[in-house]
Formats: structure tokens, C-alpha cells, sequence
């Protein structure tokens, strides 16, 4: 719709146009009509205008003048001059200070009139659209460039780079030198794999993107600065910043305020150069896998100031203690050696996270061998806060939260120990059990099951949840993934047959369902067994 306003000090004039523009539609509305210049004056200065329609000669502020001051302020508006005979030495005026067209008053016809203005609404169509497309093609190579250069700051952080390379990227996008030497920060937001679980922001590349706004956002208020996002919930800052700390204090301020997230911060040493980008990358990222050790959540950032890790730790424990205190049902026991282990983790940091977190794996393996030799499954045992003990493992981001999970979950495990040592089940139980283990690559149904022992499908969940202590859904899930572990092992078996052979369908179903277990993707379980970095 093109929007019109009309000039005129003669109200026949005026109600002369009114009357002809609505015979054309939905194309044109008026806007508006006045009797002098200063009056359409003031509707400009409200509202948009595409087109006026101005005699020349008016009281207070004629047409010339209205002209000048339409050319100057809204240059988009185009200007048709009403004028009479009398009037040719004006109008050769208006036409020279921009006016688009002219018409005689007393010779208005209505196609004429409608003709000129559609050409005009045309031109300005045309116009509008070739902004839009330039106003997105800059928009585009905005984006593009941003894209570009923190890709190229990721490349430098993440290998060693010459030092071409580096000026490369400073010299491209017109980054200003770092003079004073610079300071690599990593952020991670806390809780990454639950939230992406919880699905609260839909997808992770929205989660990673919502973030990443913030955070940028808060930068320019930083001179010196650049940043760039990296994988699995963390970003990358480079910083001239002598002391960053108050930056990083308003960031987790701002993320937690308007995202409810929580961000965690490690930070290398100040650098003299930018050529050490790689350096001290690494050094910040040794500084966040130090809070691995924290125990209160005040503990947010981490500077590389931290003791260095063992190259070969000893083993906390003998096999044979936790075979004794596991087949003793002594809690405890466990319990004590736990917490004496986890405090003097906590006060030495001498290991690595990635070591702690492989001795609690072989712990985990006692206790499945315990149930194996009974002929039970570790998998089996009932949850402990809704989860996996591979899973908390993997996933866990801080040592306590392994400890504190672990001292929950004994209990669980020796009442289930317990529990088994008694059962005997029903023979309808195990023919449901071992129908089960025949047709894990088959899509199966409870009712199917129920009917072939000839009970309800109810009743059946009922007695197979009692005897059992699990659901039938929950055992076959778990039969289908001890079954995929071992079958990941064959490096020749892709993943989705993999999964088809268990019964999914869905190659991504199977892996989500997958890592529920295991805390880690099937791709990632067959790299961890197959010793493939």
C-alpha cells in the first residue's frame, strides 16, 4: 500500500482527489489532507509518506518551499505539483528541485492521474526491494566475515600456527595489535550434556547461539577483546586485559540473570605475544579441567597457577579390597575408602580428570563383575537420581558430584545384590525374559509378550516389575545395549547396523539412548575400546 498526502488550500481540490484515488483499489491510501505547507509539515514528521500531492501557491508555506524541505528530510518521499496555468514558471522550478511530475488542475483526468502515480509507486516498489536484497546481501557478509574470522581464531587456538598465519587473521579483519601482550579465558557452561537433555532450548545449536549472543554483546563493552565458540558448551576469549576477571564476573552475572545458566571460567597466564595463542589456550583449558576438584559452587573461574598433574599415578587401591568389601556387604566400609580417596584428591590434585574419572570406570567394573558372577547385570540395578553409573561418570563435571552420587548409590546397588542372591522367578517371568533375549533386533510389544504367557499386558508389567525390580521396557532396553557394546567392538560393523541390530529403527534414537547408559555416543564408546584417539 503506497501512502498519500495531500496539499491544497482549496478544499474542492482536495475532495476532488479524495474521491478520485479510491476508485483504484487497495493500491494507494490517503493519509491525509491539509490546506499549507507547514500543516503537511507536521503530518511528515508522524507518520510515513510515500507520495505528496502539493499545489505551489498556498499561505503560511507554499509548494517550492515544502519541496525543498521534503528533498532534504525524507528524500524517499516523492512530490507530484498541482498547478494551475498561470503557474509554468513554478512548476519549471519544482521540476528542477526534484518534483516526479506535475498536473494542471483543471485538466485532472482520473486514468492519468492514476497511470503517473501507479508508474511512481512502481519506481518505489523497485527501490524498496533493491534495498532490502542490499540491506540482506550486507547483513549476509556481516555474518559470513564474523563467521570467518572467529573460525580462523579458532584454528589458532586449537594447533600451533606460524606467525604469518597469525598476522594473517589480524590483518584480514582489521583486528587492532594486542600491544600490552594478551590473556586466553575458556567458558563452559555448567551442566552442558543436562541441559541439552532437558531440551529447554530446543536444539544445542540454539543453546550454544543464545549464549554466544550474550556474550558478545557484553565484549564491546571491552576494548581488546575477540571471541570465538568452541564445542560442547564452551567459548574462547582473547583479551589485552592486564586483569579479566571483572569481564568474566559480568559475564557470569549476565548469563545466569537472563539465561539461568551457569558458566565456569579457566584462564591462562598473562602472555606476552599473540603468537602464543596455542599456548595459552592450553593453559586455560589445564585451569577448567582444575575445577574438576571444586567443592562449593563459588569456585567459577581458575587461573593456570594450578600444581601439575602426575605423567604416572599409582593405583588408589587393591582389587582384592574392594572384591573383600563388596562381597561382605560392607558398606561402610566402601563408604570410608571412598571418602578417604576423594579427600585426598581433592586436597592434592595430582591427577588428571581424565585418569580419576578411568579409576572410577574400574571401580565401577568390580561391581558389575560382582552381579555378573550371579548371573545379574550392573545395568539392572535400580537408578539412583534417575541415572547411569557410566553416565555419571562421564558426564559428572566436578569430583564431588561423582563422590556424593557413588555414596547414594551403594545402598541401592548392595539392597539389589541382596535382593537377587533371594529371587527365583516364575517360570512365565523368565520365558518373557528369555523371549527378550532372542529378539532384540525385533521391534516387540508388551501385549505380544503377555499374550504368548497368557496374561494381560497389566498384570504382566505388574509381576515382571516385582519379580524382576525393572520394567520390561527398561530390561529390553538394556539387554539391546549390552548387546551393542559388544558389537561396537567390531570396528567393521558401521553404527547404524549396529543399531539395527538391536531393534532401532532409528540410528539417532539408538545413540541418545545409547549414551543415557553409557555418557558417551556409540562412535565415542568404539574410539574408548578401541584405543583410537
Amino acid at each position: 500500500m503506497i501512502r498519500l498526502l495531500i496539499v491544497d488550500d482549496e478544499i474542492l481540490v482536495r475532495i476532488g482527489l479524495k474521491t478520485i484515488l479510491p476508485m483504484s483499489g487497495d493500491e494507494f491510501e490517503v493519509v491525509g489532507e491539509v490546506a499549507s505547507g507547514l500543516e503537511a509539515l507536521a503530518i511528515l514528521e508522524q507518520t510515513q509518506v510515500d507520495i505528496v500531492l502539493t499545489d505551489i501557491r498556498m499561505p503560511d508555506m507554499d509548494g517550492l518551499e515544502l519541496l525543498e524541505q521534503i528533498n532534504r528530510r525524507w528524500p524517499d518521499t516523492k512530490t507530484f505539483i498541482l498547478s494551475n496555468h498561470s503557474d509554468f514558471a513554478y512548476v519549471q522550478r519544482a521540476l528542477r528541485l526534484g518534483a516526479v511530475e506535475y498536473i494542471v488542475k483543471l485538466e485532472i483526468e482520473t486514468d492519468e492521474l492514476l497511470r503517473k502515480l501507479r508508474q511512481v509507486r512502481d519506481q518505489l516498489l523497485s527501490d524498496r526491494q533493491k534495498r532490502h536484497e542490499a540491506t540482506e546481501l550486507a547483513t549476509k557478509a556481516v555474518r559470513y566475515g564474523s563467521e570467518v574470522k572467529e573460525k580462523r581464531l579458532r584454528e589458532l587456538l586449537l594447533r600451533p600456527a606460524t606467525k604469518r598465519e597469525t598476522e594473517e587473521w589480524q590483518t584480514e579483519f582489521g583486528i587492532a595489535p594486542f600491544r600490552s601482550g594478551i590473556t586466553v579465558a575458556l567458558a563452559q557452561i555448567r551442566d552442558y550434556e543436562r541441559l541439552l537433555a532437558r531440551n529447554r532450548f530446543q536444539s544445542e545449536r540454539l543453546l550454544q547461539f543464545t549464549v554466544s549472543n550474550v556474550l558478545s554483546e557484553l565484549l564491546k563493552k571491552y576494548g581488546g577483546s575477540e571471541m570465538t565458540a568452541l564445542d560442547d558448551g564452551r567459548f574462547a576469549f582473547v583479551s589485552e586485559r592486564p586483569n579479566i576477571a571483572a569481564m568474566l564476573e559480568e559475564m557470569r552475572h549476565a548469563v545466569g540473570t537472563f539465561l539461568q545458566l551457569s558458566l565456569i571460567f579457566g584462564v591462562s597466564r598473562p602472555q606476552h605475544s599473540v603468537y602464543t595463542l596455542h599456548g595459552a589456550y592450553e593453559e586455560a583449558r589445564t585451569a577448567l579441567h582444575h575445577l574438576f576438584y571444586a567443592e562449593e559452587t563459588e569456585h567459577w573461574a581458575a587461573r593456570s597457577d594450578m600444581p601439575a598433574y602426575e605423567d604416572m599415578p599409582s593405583e588408589p587401591w587393591e582389587e582384592e579390597q574392594w572384591e573383600r568389601l563388596i562381597e561382605a556387604f560392607d558398606e561402610p566400609g566402601m563408604r570410608s575408602l571412598l571418602t578417604e580417596w576423594t579427600d585426598e584428591l581433592s586436597t592434592r590434585r595430582h591427577l588428571r580428570p581424565s585418569e580419576v574419572r578411568r579409576i572410577w570406570l574400574r571401580l565401577t567394573d568390580l561391581f558389575a563383575r560382582s552381579l555378573k558372577a550371579e548371573g545379574a547385570d550392573i545395568y539392572a540395578v535400580t537408578l539412583h537420581d534417575g541415572r547411569y553409573p557410566h553416565n555419571v561418570i562421564r558426564q559428572a563435571e566436578t569430583l564431588a558430584e561423582i563422590r556424593d552420587w557413588f555414596l547414594g548409590w551403594i545402598p541401592v546397588f548392595l539392597a539389589y545384590k541382596r535382593e537377587r542372591g533371594k529371587q527365583k522367578w516364575r517360570s512365565e517371568v523368565r520365558t518373557v525374559v528369555r523371549a527378550i533375549s532372542e529378539r532384540l533386533h525385533l521391534p516387540l510389544k508388551v501385549s505380544d509378550l503377555a499374550a504368548e504367557v497368557g496374561f494381560t499386558e497389566n498384570y504382566l508389567s505388574i509381576l515382571f516389575k516385582k519379580e524382576t525390580g525393572e520394567t520390561i521396557t527398561d530390561m529390553l532396553t538394556r539387554m539391546r545395549m549390552k548387546k551393542a557394546r559388544e558389537l561396537l567392538k567390531n570396528p567393521e560393523i558401521k553404527i547404524y547396523e549396529v543399531s539395527e541390530k538391536v531393534g532401532y529403527a532409528d540410528p539417532n534414537h539408538f545413540s541418545r539412548s545409547f549414551k543415557q547408559l553409557e555418557g558417551m555416543y556409540p562412535t565415542e564408546f568404539r574410539k574408548s575400546v578401541l584405543g583410537k584417539s
